[in-house]
């Protein structure tokens, strides 16, 4: 059979056959290995990667088919296909960064999809299949072998690299001769021998959260390769501690918090991480020998409600819980809150009826309440059937938009839902750290935990489209901050740069809220890192108001301290209108004023409903700028694009000079407002300040 047949044959107008492809791959290769359980799972693993059931004349299809080629393409392109080659590719040949085995993984990985994927135009392609092998033998002899220690990052030997390589192995398995399956097992299994004991030179602490979940995805794999029952047992049995609730450290805590390196927020980081791990794992043991049986495994239904569903808002993930992650170019909310999203409509395939019913109502409500990116046309092949099939179907109501207060004491987070917004908050205490920055990743997290506060509407790309690279990471929404304060350079470690001032605990241990119904007070006593800077935050969140207090602020450092109100990213034009006690300040980027005995003011959205009014029950003096900002990705993400990025902003705050003592400020946010009703508001508030002072007494 010529290599034309065999495209004509892997290209029909609509796959039926979900293991058409290894199957035939086994005839042509002459395998009639009898199969059992373990190569019923490694098929069903293969469809997990590659997809099945779609119809490849289907114009989405067709585009996501073209992307895996072209992406493929590109690496193979790039790859030093040399007989004395000392790299695959020239910007991964480091034998120090371990990064760059799981990098190289990476791209033989897209090229393996390419040639396993039914429909693509590289698939069967024996040139690309045989230039992958080569590359496979090449990282097996030089790189990633039994023989080979750990050095820089573990994470790289231990998960990074074999995650990728066990899905090489079994998108290519019948194409691959059987020392070369043993050659590469052999180095997974040396580096990640189980999900619940440390590899040689590993380090224990790679076993809790998210990463314990990604080591049962390496070991369950392994297991239907190598056909090593114990294996199998060992990652179902792992399940059962991830499926328990802490009281300190790492995992899912009963308030709903998601904790990842012992002292950070990260639900929509490593939690995300978590979730979309354990969907399609849980689903390939489903229904064999090795099926998780523990009761526990109830709390999964709970993380979606409890954790999960409050930090999306209309399909984007609040960036105050995906850590450092949010300095990632080729990441945004709306990206992370839909592999979310994606992970749970796979779980509803077997949840208990009961939870299955709720995830689809919660997960249509959000599809079809985001205007900012199409949910099911970003979706994978292997779950885009499902996708298309939530939103079809009559029998799945919407659930409604969310409302209530949610509070996460043991992350130190807040978030507040009412008609039209999302309100929240972010900030650090004795047990949470400020922010986190490793890896080259969020080198201006500085303030990100001192009290920042996002809000949330119908402007949807307010926190995406290049927002971190873009504002000004000294001025964020509800901080206070010492804003000349130098915070660079970087420090370096083994595994790259980071922030000064990354992982600092505050010194104060008052952090925290109550809540009343979908009413909600949250307050926060602060410290500077690195600066004499101190105070106190206090916010009450009411139905359409959120009332923000500050008290004692305090710095004898002798440079300005500010208070920002606001930093809003604006249109293309950076023409949105601001309105002061009634006036139209000029729209134009590069304006700057002081405002004084200012009562209301209003900025205008993008989109309808996406305008925001401010009350000040203390007439103000404040400083008001319209900036054009220009940043780069590397300079929040070392390694990223240097390419200069512009957005528009408009930035208010309180200025108290130098060295204020005991200074405050109020304000009240009222999401969705005219200027009109705004007005309206400030002629008859709503609400009334008793007192602002560093010590509340009746």
């Amino acid at each position: 059979m010529t290599e034309c047949s065999i495209k004509r044959i892997l290209n029909p107008g609509v796959i039926v056959l979900r293991r058409f492809l290894p199957v035939l791959a086994a005839f042509l290769l002459g395998s009639f290995a009898q199969a059992d359980e373990y190569d019923t799972l490694r098929l069903k693993w293969f469809d997990t990667l590659v997809g099945t059931g779609y119809d490849t004349q289907d114009p989405v299809v067709i585009s996501k088919l073209n992307s895996i080629a072209s992406s493929a393409n590109s690496n193979w392109s790039s790859m030093d296909k040399s007989p004395a080659r000392t790299f695959l590719w020239s910007d991964l040949a480091s034998t120090t960064v371990s990064a760059h085995i799981t990098d190289n993984y990476n791209r033989l990985r897209a090229m393996a999809i390419a040639y396993a994927t039914p429909g693509c135009s590289l698939a069967g392609n024996a040139t690309l299949l045989a230039d992958t092998v080569a590359g496979l033998d090449w990282m097996h002899a030089n790189r990633y072998n039994p023989t080979k220690s750990i050095y820089s990052n573990w994470w790289d030997f231990e998960i990074g690299s074999p995650y990728r390589l066990m899905d090489i192995v079994v998108m290519l398995h019948d194409q691959l001769t059987p020392t070369q399956r043993a050659n590469y097992t052999d180095a997974v299994n040396k580096f990640t021998p189980s999900a619940m004991t440390p590899a040689p030179g590993g380090t224990t602490g790679s076993f809790t959260g998210a990463n314990r979940m990604s080591k049962i995805r390496v070991v369950a794999v392994l297991g239907t390769v190598i056909k090593d029952s114990s294996k199998l047992v060992n990652a179902r049995d792992a399940f059962s501690n991830l499926f328990e609730y802490v009281t300190s450290g790492d995992g899912f805590y009963e308030d709903g918090s998601f904790i990842q390196h012992i002292d950070f927020p990260y639900t929509a980081g490593y939690g995300q991480g978590l979730i979309s791990t354990i969907a399609p794992v849980f689903s390939l043991l489903s229904g064999s020998t090795w099926a998780v049986t523990d009761p526990a495994q109830a709390n999964m239904y709970r993380w979606v409600h409890d954790s999960f569903e409050p930090i999306i808002y209309r399909g984007a993930a609040w960036d105050l819980v995906r850590g450092r992650f949010v300095s990632a170019p080729n990441s945004s909310p709306q990206s992370v809150g839909h592999e979310i999203m994606d992970s749970i409509l796979e779980m509803t395939q077997f949840a208990p009826p009961a939870d299955a019913v709720r995830m689809k109502s919660m997960l249509k409500e959000w599809v079809l309440s985001d205007t900012a990116r199409d949910f099911v046309a970003q979706r994978p092949l292997a779950t885009l059937a499902l996708a298309r099939e939530l939103v079809a179907d009559p029998g799945v109501v919407r659930r409604g938009e969310l409302i209530g207060h949610y509070s996460f004491p043991a992350m130190d987070r807040g978030v507040h839902l009412g008609k039209g917004f999302g309100f929240g908050l972010s900030m650090c205490s004795t047990r949470i750290a400020n922010f986190e920055s490793i890896n080259d990743n969020n080198l201006r997290g500085w303030f990100t935990g001192d009290g920042m506060t996002m809000l949330y509407n119908a402007d949807l790309t307010a926190f995406t489209d290049a927002y971190a690279p873009t504002v000004d990471a000294y001025h964020l929404p509800g901080v206070t901050a010492d804003v000349t304060h130098n915070k660079l350079p970087h420090t370096s470690s083994s595994i790259g740069v980071r922030a000064q001032g990354q992982d600092t605990r505050s010194p104060h241990s008052w952090v925290g809220g109550a809540k009343l119904d979908n009413y909600g007070a949250t307050g926060m006593q602060f410290k500077g890192v690195g600066v004499t800077l101190t105070g106190k935050k206090s916010w009450f969140m009411f139905d359409d108001e959120v009332v923000c207090l500050g008290a004692g602020i305090t710095s004898t450092d002798s440079r300005p301290i500010e208070t920002t109100v606001e930093n809003r990213k604006l249109n293309n034009a950076g023409n949105n209108a601001f309105t002061v006690n009634g006036a139209t300040k000029p729209n134009t980027p590069g304006w700057s004023e002081t405002l004084s005995s200012v009562n209301w003011a209003h900025l205008a959205g993008i989109a309808s409903a996406g305008d925001i009014g401010y009350y000040f029950p203390q007439a103000a003096s404040l400083s008001a700028v319209r900036e054009a900002r220009t940043g780069t990705w590397a300079e929040v993400d070392a390694g990223s694009s240097t390419s200069p990025i512009t957005r528009n902003y408009l930035r208010m705050g309180f200025e108290y000079g130098n060295n204020p003592t005991n200074a405050t400020y109020q304000y009240v946010l009222l999401p969705g407002r005219t200027a009109a009703r705004v007005a309206h508001y400030a002629a008859q508030p709503q609400i009334t300040v008793l007192t602002t002072t560093p010590t509340c007494r009746p």
